[in-house]
C-alpha cells in the first residue's frame, strides 16, 4: 500500500544540510527497505507548515512498528520535528470506502453530539 508521510525537519538538520548540502532519500530509502518497503519519491517543500513530503509503498502489517520506531529512532536522532504517516488510495479505491462511511451513516453507527 502506498504511504504519505510529510513533517517538519528540525532547525539543527536544516543547519546541517546548509553547512553540508546531501540528498537524504538514500537514508530515506534504506529505512522503508528495513520494513520491506520501497521508497517512491521524496520531496523538499520547505514551506514553513511541511518540509519534506515522501511516498513510499510498504506493507499494511508493518505501519503500527514502522511509526513507532520512526517516532523513537528518526525523531530522536533530532532530525525532525514532527512527522505525520497517512495511507494514500486512488479516487477508484476511495468509494469503496464511502460506501462504508454510507451504510454506516443509514445504520446510525455514529451520531454527532446533540444539545437535547
Amino acid at each position: 500500500m502506498l504511504w504519505v508521510s510529510y513533517g517538519r525537519l528540525s532547525k539543527e538538520a536544516i543547519q546541517g544540510m546548509i553547512a553540508n548540502p546531501q540528498d537524504r532519500s538514500e537514508a530515506v530509502g534504506k529505512l522503508v527497505q528495513a520494513y520491506g518497503g520501497k521508497l517512491v519519491s521524496y520531496y523538499f517543500l520547505m514551506n514553513g507548515d511541511v518540509d519534506f513530503f515522501i511516498v513510499s509503498d510498504i506493507p499494511d502489517e508493518k505501519m503500527a512498528e514502522m511509526n513507532l520506531i520512526n517516532a523513537m529512532l528518526v525523531r530522536a536522532a533530532g532530525g525532525i520535528e514532527s512527522i505525520t504517516t497517512v495511507p494514500a488510495r486512488t479516487a477508484q479505491d476511495a468509494v469503496e470506502q464511502m460506501r462504508k462511511a454510507q451504510k454506516m451513516a443509514a445504520d446510525m453507527v455514529y451520531q454527532a453530539p446533540s444539545q437535547t
